[in-house]
């Protein structure tokens, strides 16, 4: 037997919205070789918002093996390199393991009003001097994945 329930809105109203930012530089952002423990790198990409409305934006880390590094290596390195990421003025939106940079930070994500327009994130990534020689010659290429909501 199915059930059937209907329900009318009254003076509802819908409306729609343009999400939308661009981040630059949109390649070559950072290139980090033969890091050594206790080594730290910087790395900043320009947000902005280029929609119509306030947003939320979330950061992701898209990883994966380079060259002749195999996947359990690359995770190896992933789990091991450490990573903060923070938006101006001096908002942190991640810290914690490159593995762990999955849609950063919690929602309902990093905001970016339409009147503010641009911020600067900035990716600090640091080996700590405890991995020795774990991930000698692991390469990974890395991609920033930046997803706009409203």
């Amino acid at each position: 037997m199915a059930l059937t329930f209907t329900a009318s809105s009254t003076g509802s109203t819908l409306q729609t919205a343009n999400v939308s930012i661009v981040v630059s530089p949109t390649s070559g952002v950072l290139s980090a070789t033969n890091m050594l423990p206790r080594d730290t790198v910087t790395a900043v990409i320009n947000v902005s918002n280029t929609g119509d409305v306030d947003e939320y934006y979330f950061v992701t880390a898209d990883w994966k093996p380079s060259g002749s590094t195999t996947a359990s290596l690359a995770a190896l390195l992933a789990d091991n390199l450490n990573v903060s990421v923070s938006a101006s003025p001096g908002s942190t939106i991640y810290t914690g393991k490159l593995s762990g940079l999955i849609d950063q930070p919690a929602s309902p994500g990093h905001a970016l009003a339409l009147s503010t327009g641009n911020q600067d994130v900035t990716f600090t990534f640091h080996l700590p001097s405890t991995v020795g020689n774990a991930v000698q010659n692991i390469d990974i290429t890395l991609d920033f994945v930046f997803v706009a909501t409203a």
